[in-house]
């Protein structure tokens, strides 16, 4: 239902996406009494879904597709809510606390990676005027900056029509 929605990714009212630890053999819920507080979608990107099988409604936060800002102050939640995304094109078992929190099957994580190495792309969408005249047009590097390599992920898979989540 995402699709035909015009997003790329759902995460239900009332979902618990902190986690106790970050441990990758305990990946459980924090509890409410353990200070997690239950996810509330800002009003102007409430969504709503029936569900095919029981006809129950989900409302939750849809994002749509395109570009999407994260923001807020430290330890609000933001992180947790990309990792919340990060994952939502895997299934949940029940009492996951993320059940419902869906991401499009064709989104692709993005992140900096300094240092990799970039062969003739266009980046200048998003970076000009780069210090000693250096092209954005056709940008090369062994060494890419946080930004330049950023930019340069983003193209690549532009050029791949994926949904693209960038973190």
């Amino acid at each position: 239902q995402l699709d035909d929605a015009g997003l790329v990714a759902f995460v239900r009212n009332g979902a618990i996406l902190p986690r106790i630890s970050g441990a990758a053999d305990n990946d459980l819920p924090m509890l409410p009494a353990s200070g997690a507080i239950p996810f509330q979608s800002p009003p102007n990107l409430e969504v709503s879904f029936t569900l095919p099988i029981t006809g129950t409604i989900v409302t939750g936060m849809g994002i749509r597709k395109g570009v999407t800002l994260i923001c807020g102050g430290g330890f609000h939640g933001k992180s947790t809510l990309l990792q919340t995304l990060q994952l939502g094109v895997y299934s949940k078992i029940p009492g996951d606390g993320r059940e419902f929190c869906v991401t499009s099957a064709n989104a692709m994580k993005i992140r900096a990676e300094d240092g990799r190495c970039v062969k003739s792309v266009d980046i200048s969408p998003f970076i000009n005027n780069l210090p000693f005249g250096k092209d954005t047009k056709c940008f090369s590097t062994l060494d890419a900056s946080g930004s330049t390599s950023q930019a340069t992920n983003i193209v690549e898979v532009s050029d791949q029509k994926i949904n693209v989540l960038i973190l």
